[in-house]
């Protein structure tokens, strides 16, 4: 086994952990879809988080060939294991014969959510430039901090539609970003 291996495999539990969070989570809603008051805006922030990991667990590809150190090693963890958090933030439990309103568990959460969010966008924003296997400022990088600033933007905001609009946009971020990274052109 390389290090590479070896990194990439702890690395791929965490971000498993989150995949498995939101699993949990939109199995509970399915579950108990009776009782549960669905909201829009979460609905695609789970899809956002889904597509998001599974981009971010596909471009570690680019960190094969890097002289890997502890250092960096605790640096590539930090992003996924934020990425957990969020899909353990944003998946509601259930809560017994409890009606779930995933609005305001949406609106109870969304400042730890989107703060950790911008942390984990932080983390996926950086480790490309500072290991050396992207420049500091490319395409990828505008979208990464479009993204970010609109995760700012639902930190200020309780309005509903701005919420709605904002899942949208981050889920059409990330769409860009995966077009952006992986079909070169």
């Amino acid at each position: 086994m390389s290090l590479f291996e070896f990194i990439v495999g702890m690395i791929s539990v965490i971000l498993a952990l989150a995949v498995a969070q939101l699993f949990v989570g939109v199995a509970d809603v399915v579950q108990n879809r009776g009782r549960v008051k669905f909201f829009l805006p979460q609905g695609i922030w789970v899809l956002n988080l889904f597509l998001i990991t599974f981009v971010h667990w596909w471009s570690l590809w680019s960190f094969r060939d890097l002289s890997w150190n502890f250092a960096m090693f605790f640096f590539s963890l930090l992003g996924p294991s934020l990425m957990f958090f969020a899909a353990t933030i944003i998946s509601p439990r259930n809560r017994g014969s409890e009606t779930v309103d995933l609005e305001e568990h949406f609106l109870n959460i969304r400042r730890l959510f989107l703060s950790v969010f911008i942390g984990m966008l932080v983390f996926f924003t950086l480790d490309g430039p500072l290991f050396g296997t992207e420049p500091p400022f490319n395409g990828l990088r505008v979208t990464q901090i479009f993204l970010a600033g609109l995760a700012v933007w639902g930190l200020l905001s309780e309005n509903r539609r701005v919420h709605t609009a904002i899942a949208l946009a981050v889920l059409v971020g990330a769409l860009a970003v995966t077009i952006i990274r992986f079909f070169p052109g």
